[in-house]
């Protein structure tokens, strides 16, 4: 079978399964363990410093039903911005949107677009994530953005999908969240990539307490 055809195929499956459960009766909106707003200031070595506000018209955008932005800031000074958006569900018109299309959305060209693969403490093993170089005018930017579903890390858009669809039919639960972490170039890509991986192994731990699994 043509890699064409095949993944015809396998969109199609995809759309049938997702209309299907949309078809299907609500579910249960599964509530956040602890509201985001608590999210500790103090995550390794950084500390939470200002945190961000959407207005009405972004939070009718992007439906999430618990959300924190809030910058974090290292001894030494340097910046990142911690998203996470929770959807207690996913129906009825509420989903993700994926960096991939809100970036450009907002004038960012992506230079760059990879995975990583990043060893968390036990008993966590290792989490592989979106790694995005972007720029606008001058300025660029490293991304690392991920999907959390119910307690599994999921990297790709698709993968999102699939897994959301399983868990419709298996559980009767769309509950998931985004989250994306991004900072500007400080000194190289290569020692700002390294810093958020240093802040991801320091930060997942303690989404357990929030996310439901």
């Amino acid at each position: 079978m043509r890699p064409t055809i095949r993944l015809a195929l396998s969109v199609a499956l995809l759309a049938g399964a997702l209309l299907a459960m949309q078809l299907r009766s609500s579910g249960e909106a599964v509530p956040i363990r602890r509201p985001l707003d608590a999210f500790p200031e103090q995550i390794g070595r950084w500390q939470g410093r200002e945190g961000t506000i959407f207005d009405d018209d972004t939070l009718n955008v992007l439906k999430v039903k618990d959300y924190l932005v809030r910058r974090y800031a290292d001894p030494l000074g340097r910046n990142l911005w911690l998203y996470i958006g929770y959807w207690d569900t996913q129906r009825k018109g509420a989903q993700m949107h994926s960096p991939r299309n809100c970036l450009p959305g907002a004038g960012w060209e992506p230079l760059e677009a990879s995975t990583v693969s990043i060893p968390l403490p036990a008993p966590y093993g290792t989490i592989r994530l979106n790694r995005y170089l972007i720029q606008k005018d001058q300025e660029q930017q490293m991304v690392f953005y991920w999907y959390q579903a119910q307690g599994e890390p999921v990297t790709g858009e698709m993968a999102a999908r699939v897994a959301l669809v399983k868990s419709a039919i298996v559980r009767n639960r769309t509950d998931g969240a985004l989250l994306r972490i991004s900072s500007p170039i400080y000194g190289s890509v290569q020692e700002t990539s390294d810093l958020l991986r240093d802040y991801v192994r320091a930060m997942y731990p303690v989404l357990n307490a929030y996310l439901p699994d």
